[in-house]
């Protein structure tokens, strides 16, 4: 009786310290930062940032996006500037996104004066007119990566009051992608 109450309470002890696990599949969260170059009517630079929810084909991005006359006769150059919240769903390699935005920048006023040669090199100066607005922005995205980086192409646009823009950009991703 002894050697069977004694085995009863070694088992016991043992179930009591020892913690029973399973193989389970761990959350498979996706995050990434991208940065890209592009072209809308302007020179464009952008910089999202992305998350994907586990077992659900939606997506959360924020970005900023950078639009700029480069090398422009005309001063002070045109500039868009936008900081958008974007929800949207991926099915495959795509994204599709739309949300909200704040879009500011820089547009021509009334026209000031030429400086130097007007029609070989002078400078058109204008007045500086600054505008602060509120957007509608949507993208699409095509990503194909790796497990911790990716390529993709954007295609990206906002409308609103002030300066709509439309553009493609050449993306880079770090993150987690798969």
């Amino acid at each position: 009786m002894t050697k069977s109450f004694a085995f009863f309470w070694a088992l016991a002890l043992l179930f009591l310290t020892t913690t029973v696990s399973y193989a389970q599949k761990a959350d498979q969260h996706k995050y990434w930062l991208g940065v890209g170059l592009g072209k809308s009517q302007y020179h464009s630079g952008m910089l999202a940032l992305g998350y994907e929810f586990v077992n659900k084909p939606t997506l959360l991005i924020a970005r900023y996006t950078d639009n700029r006359e480069l090398n422009s006769k005309n001063a002070p150059s045109i500039i868009a500037q936008e900081f958008a919240l974007l929800y949207g769903i991926k099915t495959g390699k795509f994204r599709f996104s739309t949300g909200v935005s704040n879009v500011w920048g820089r547009n021509w006023g009334k026209y000031l004066s030429v400086i130097g040669e007007p029609f070989l090199y002078g400078e058109h100066w204008y007045e500086s007119v600054r505008y602060s607005t509120v957007g509608l922005p949507a993208e699409v995205r095509f990503i194909t990566s790796t497990k911790d980086v990716g390529i993709g192409l954007t295609a990206f646009g906002n409308l609103n009051a002030k300066r709509s823009f439309v553009g493609l950009n050449l993306s880079l991703y770090y993150g987690k992608m798969k």
